[in-house]
C-alpha cells in the first residue's frame, strides 16, 4: 500500500483525469499485475505479438502511435523503437515505470492525451458531453502514423465516464448506454479511417463480471485475426470461488 501511495503522489496526471479516477486506476492496474503476474503472462505475450505482427505489415516505418500505452505491460516498446523512426505513446496517465522504461529510447515520446475528448467536460459538469476526440484527430493528422495501435482500451473507454455520470443521478440508463456506445464507435471509426495500419486489441466478452457480458455493446467489428482468454482476476483476487476471464481479440479494422 505504501508503494501505491507513493506512486499516486508522484505520477503526473491532468486534473480532470485525476478527478475522474484515471490515476487511481493506473496505480491499481500496476498493483494487480504484481499480484497476478503469472495469470496475465499469456495475455500480455499475445498482445505484444499482435502489435509486432501488425508492425511487420506496415508499408512505412516512420511513425508508430500507441493509444492506451499505460504501464507498457502489453506494448513491446523497445522493438517498436527499433522498427520505426519515431514512436508516440499516448495515454492520459503515464505511470512512473513506463517513464523510466523509455528514458533512454531517444525516438520514443510520451504524450498526455484523452483519447475520448470528454474528460474535461465530465470533470466540469453533470451533462453528457459530445463524443468529439478532436485532440486525437489532430494527432493522427499531424503524425500520419504508419501504425496505430489501440492497446486493450476499447472496452474501458466508457467505464469511468459512466461512473461519473451515474453518480449525478440525472441521466436515464438508455442515455448513458447510448453515450458509451458512441465513445466506442468513434474510437473504432478513427482507427478505420486513419492513415496506415490499424491494430486493435480489445476485450470482446467478459465472464465472471456481474451484470456485464458484452463490454462492446454489440459493436460491429471484423472477425478477429486471433482471440485468446485473459485470466484477469484469478481467485481470490475478486472472489474466493471464481475467476474473472476476458475474451480478447486482435483485429485489423482497416484491413
Amino acid at each position: 500500500m505504501l508503494a501505491e501511495l507513493v506512486e499516486y503522489l508522484l505520477t503526473p496526471c491532468p486534473p480532470s483525469a485525476r478527478k475522474l479516477g484515471y490515476l487511481t486506476e493506473a496505480v491499481a492496474i500496476r498493483a494487480r499485475h504484481r499480484r497476478c503476474r503469472a495469470a496475465w503472462q499469456s495475455h500480455l505475450e499475445n498482445s505484444r505479438a499482435a502489435i509486432l505482427e501488425a508492425a511487420q505489415a506496415c508499408q512505412g516505418r516512420k511513425c508508430a502511435l500507441v493509444l492506451g500505452s499505460g504501464a507498457l505491460l502489453d506494448v513491446p516498446v523497445e522493438q517498436l523503437s527499433r522498427m520505426f523512426e519515431r514512436v508516440v505513446l499516448a495515454d492520459v496517465v503515464h505511470p512512473l515505470a513506463a517513464r523510466w522504461r523509455v528514458r533512454r529510447l531517444d525516438n520514443v515520446r510520451l504524450m498526455t492525451l484523452d483519447v475520448t475528448g470528454t474528460l474535461d467536460a465530465l470533470a466540469d459538469g453533470p451533462d453528457i458531453p459530445d463524443c468529439a476526440p478532436l485532440a486525437l484527430r489532430d494527432l493522427l493528422r499531424r503524425e500520419a502514423p504508419d501504425l496505430i495501435v489501440s492497446a486493450n482500451i476499447l472496452s474501458q473507454l466508457p467505464l469511468l465516464p459512466l461512473r461519473r455520470l451515474e453518480a449525478t443521478g440525472l441521466h436515464a440508463q438508455p442515455e448513458l448506454e447510448a453515450f458509451a456506445s458512441r465513445l466506442q464507435e468513434e474510437h473504432v471509426r478513427l482507427l478505420q479511417d486513419g492513415p496506415g495500419t490499424a491494430c486493435l486489441i480489445a476485450d470482446i466478452r467478459w465472464h465472471g463480471t456481474p451484470g456485464i457480458e458484452d463490454p462492446l455493446r454489440s459493436l460491429a467489428l471484423p472477425p478477429p485475426v486471433r482471440a485468446w482468454t485473459w485470466n484477469v482476476a484469478p481467485r481470490p483476487e475478486i472472489s474466493r470461488d471464481r475467476d474473472v476471464f476476458h475474451e480478447v481479440g486482435f483485429f485489423l479494422p482497416g484491413g
